[in-house]
């Protein structure tokens, strides 16, 4: 699956329920709630603080990966995960730790102006763990 969208936050619920459905398709449908809620979280921040196009790619190997590629400046994503768990009394910086408790993989990677995050779930919550 691929999906190239802007920055109108309307664009997100379309973005929710294909990754839903191919999470159901896919014999995810356990984690589809998680993986729908983790894409909202990532679509985002892409559109908040990247450039478009935003890419989503999506695949199933055994697994269901999910890739969000924005373009821009990118960020300091080794800040992001030594903050975590966010401070509570902050009014921001929840996105990506949120992901990391719905999926079992994450990843994080800027490469030609791009920044890329890419989840992933498993039939076996514990593999990615």
């Amino acid at each position: 699956m691929q999906l190239l969208i802007s920055a109108d936050p309307a664009e997100l619920s379309a973005v929710r329920a294909r990754i839903r459905a191919l999470a159901v398709e896919s014999g995810f449908s356990d984690r589809a709630g998680d993986l729908a809620l983790a894409m909202d979280e990532l679509v985002a921040n892409a559109q908040e603080h990247g450039e478009p196009p935003i890419e989503i790619t999506a695949w199933v190997d055994g697994r269901l990966i999910v890739e969000v590629k924005d373009h821009g400046e990118g960020f300091d994503h080794r800040r992001v995960w030594e903050s975590h768990p966010p401070d509570p009394n902050g009014r921001r910086g929840r996105g990506l730790w949120i992901v990391r408790q719905l999926v079992d993989v994450v990843s994080v990677r800027s490469e030609d102006g791009c920044s890329i995050v890419r989840v992933e779930v498993t039939e076996d919550p514990g593999i990615g763990a």
